[in-house]
């Protein structure tokens, strides 16, 4: 992620000028335009915004140490391990001026754009489903925090927060540490009804964004990049043009806009960040106390809508 954030940040040059790279490993490729660092120390000391693509448990003390000297920080999510840790950074942030960010990058996916820009988020919705499985790295920690903190995220941007956990199970622990796959029931500010399934043991990729409003259905596709909505009455359905913008690139673009006065209107905040971390923690600690339920690798059938 370190070398793709490089790879877009080097791409606006008329917004960020690359102050240099560091990475643990002396090893580590690092492309000729950015000057390699010698230090943490060093990296946020010559930048503006520090960009943090560590692994997870390492967020904690490098983002608290960038915004302690006062950088702008957009760390790749999760913000933190733990939901403590997290809360821990937004209560930093702030402070002389520092701003702090998340790379939820999810939320730049052209079918989620696409879904705000129609107003999803001022309608009022029925129900919501977000399905995101398929093999991953190992990781420490179960899925819920490595991979549901996504479409916490989502469901709390599209479908208004506050989110209430009503339910949650969970099964495997094949691979580390943690759960391998998920099922949370939860409700929107609103009242409206929604599912999340992730899952990483599932071979074929699968991430999806089902919304019901009262007028529409909107199926959203975020491998593909498509989305159809469906109109309740007469059932006829129309594929949605969507923006191919990269994802990556329009997150820097937003980042960009904000730290030059504009709101945080798509990109992700660190108390946004910190949300995601504490639903999926708790979820996770429900779905630990909850008795096991067989049959889970196969999936629960999806919401009707």
């Amino acid at each position: 992620m370190g070398l793709r954030h490089l790879r877009v940040f080097a791409a606006l040059p008329e917004r960020f000028e690359i102050a240099g790279a560091y990475d643990l490993r002396t090893d580590a490729p690092v492309p000729a335009f950015a000057p390699p660092l010698r230090s943490e120390e060093e990296a946020i000391a010559r930048a503006d915004v520090v960009i943090v693509a560590t692994p997870i448990g390492a967020h904690a003390a490098t983002v608290a140490r960038a915004l302690a000297a006062g950088r702008h920080v957009l760390v790749e999510k999760p913000l933190c391990a733990t939901a403590a840790e997290a809360n821990g950074l937004v209560a930093l942030s702030g402070r002389g001026g520092a701003q702090l960010f998340v790379g939820h990058s999810e939320r730049f996916n052209p079918a989620i754009r696409a879904l705000a820009r129609l107003g999803v988020r001022d309608e009022t919705l029925l129900a919501i489903d977000l399905r995101r499985v398929g093999p991953s790295r190992p990781a420490d920690g179960g899925v819920l925090v490595n991979l549901g903190v996504h479409d916490f995220d989502l469901a709390a941007y599209l479908g208004q927060a506050p989110l209430h956990l009503r339910a949650a199970v969970s099964g495997g622990a094949c691979g580390g540490s943690g759960e391998d796959l998920a099922h949370v029931l939860f409700t929107t500010a609103n009242g409206s009804v929604g599912h999340l399934y992730v899952d990483r043991t599932i071979p074929a990729k699968c991430r999806s964004i089902t919304i019901a409003t009262p007028r529409w259905l909107y199926e959203g596709d975020l491998l593909a990049h498509r989305l159809v909505r469906t109109a309740r009455e007469t059932n006829a359905k129309a594929h949605v043009p969507l923006a191919l913008d990269e994802p990556l690139a329009a997150q820097a673009l937003a980042l960009a806009d904000v730290l030059d006065g504009g709101r945080a209107r798509e990109i992700a905040t660190g108390t946004d960040g910190a949300y995601a971390v504490t639903l999926a923690e708790d979820a996770a600690r429900s779905a630990a106390s909850s008795a096991s339920v067989e049959g889970l690798a196969n999936g629960w059938p999806r919401l009707r809508l």
